[in-house]
């Protein structure tokens, strides 16, 4: 019976001890909802955020804070002691690195902690920014009302961005422990007073090591995407003759095999595309159905030339965005060795077949 006292005693002393803890009021509380980060040195890194306004009769919305540190915690309480609220992540949004950062280790370490920070949520959106990153924070928008509306709904998933990159924290921890892919992240320019999309960011070992172009971005758009909208253009040249085409994908049905063999990989792309032509502009009489199949033919061998050139390109740089080898690791025993794909990579045959359907034609343009 004492036994039973004593602990119901404890039991009421260590429940108390839990009733003491006190949080911040969500009034006192200065919300980051984009965060900036630009590479100092190997210790320190400029960090930029932006906060709501706490008067309402504020001529701007946003407020910006700017500190050098060498962590992020360190860093929310410096920018608190310049606010007049508490630097807090629960409502963050969007962080931005600048091209310099994400070519050291400095962003994954962030990234890191923002993922084991249980105040940040995983759909936080993740870009690199040429130049400074902490710029595009700073700058002024005239055509929008609210900058921090404008960025998130900006790295927000759209269907008709010409490609879709756009990578949340939860995507990103994934691909940098994947074994198999090298991560990849939307690469932004700010251009006349606005955020452009440039191109994408391609990492390895968790650094970036290049961009992607935007035809580049096409390519991989193909080859990641199954069963959804997708818009590219074609510039075909045939007998010195320009021609310009714009179609809009209404399926992209992508295919990968293998002959698994680890000492001669070989590697058969399967392409089959169907879409609107919504614009052309050549000499093909499209009301023909023939003509119609000859340009169907020219697009296919377009497509198919980019993608090669564009699997060239990943060989040389040794990055596999795709995850071209995940039949190879389902056959193989033991541990995957974590070189193993940058050998199959480097030494892979690709073979490459498109076939397109042509549904419908928009507008056109003969020469």
């Amino acid at each position: 019976m004492k036994k039973n006292i004593i602990c119901i005693i404890i039991s009421s002393l260590l429940l108390g001890g839990c009733t003491e803890i006190v949080q911040t009021p969500l009034e006192d509380l200065g919300l980051i909802s984009v965060a900036a980060f630009d590479y100092v040195d190997e210790k320190k890194m400029k960090m930029t955020v932006i906060m709501p306004q706490s008067a309402e009769d504020a001529k701007n919305p946003t407020q910006v804070y700017s500190v050098e540190t060498e962590l992020v915690q360190k860093g929310l309480v410096e920018i608190s002691s310049k606010s007049d609220s508490t630097a807090a992540l629960n409502q963050l949004r969007v962080v931005l690195f600048s091209e310099e950062m994400a070519k050291t280790d400095q962003m994954h370490k962030v990234i890191e902690y923002l993922y084991n920070n249980p105040k940040v949520t995983t759909r936080t959106f993740v870009a690199v920014v040429k130049d400074s990153a902490g710029k595009l924070l700073e700058s002024e928008y005239p055509d929008k009302a609210n900058k921090s509306i404008y960025m998130n709904n900006f790295f927000n998933k759209r269907q008709n961005v010409l490609f879709n990159p756009f990578k949340n924290i939860h995507d990103l921890i994934y691909d940098l422990h994947n074994p198999l892919v090298d991560p990849v992240v939307v690469y932004v320019e700010l251009k006349e007073s606005l955020i452009n999309i440039d191109g994408i960011a391609v990492f390895k070992d968790k650094k970036m090591v290049d961009i992607f172009t935007r035809e580049d971005a096409k390519s991989l758009q193909l080859l990641l995407e199954t069963n959804k909208i997708s818009s590219l253009s074609f510039v075909i040249d045939l007998d010195l003759a320009e021609e310009k085409i714009f179609m809009n994908f209404l399926r992209v049905k992508t295919k990968i095999t293998s002959n698994h063999d680890i000492e001669s990989p070989k590697l058969n792309i399967s392409m089959k595309l169907s879409g609107q032509l919504s614009e052309y502009e050549g000499k093909k009489d499209l009301g023909n159905k023939s003509e119609v199949a000859k340009l169907e033919k020219e697009i296919e061998k377009a497509v198919e030339d980019d993608m090669k050139e564009f699997l060239q390109k990943c060989q040389e740089l040794s990055v596999d965005p795709i995850g071209l080898f995940e039949s190879f690791r389902m056959r193989y025993k033991g541990d995957w060795p974590s070189d193993l794909k940058d050998e199959l990579l480097a030494k892979a045959e690709f073979e490459v077949d498109v076939k397109l359907d042509i549904t419908t034609s928009g507008a056109i343009t003969k020469k």
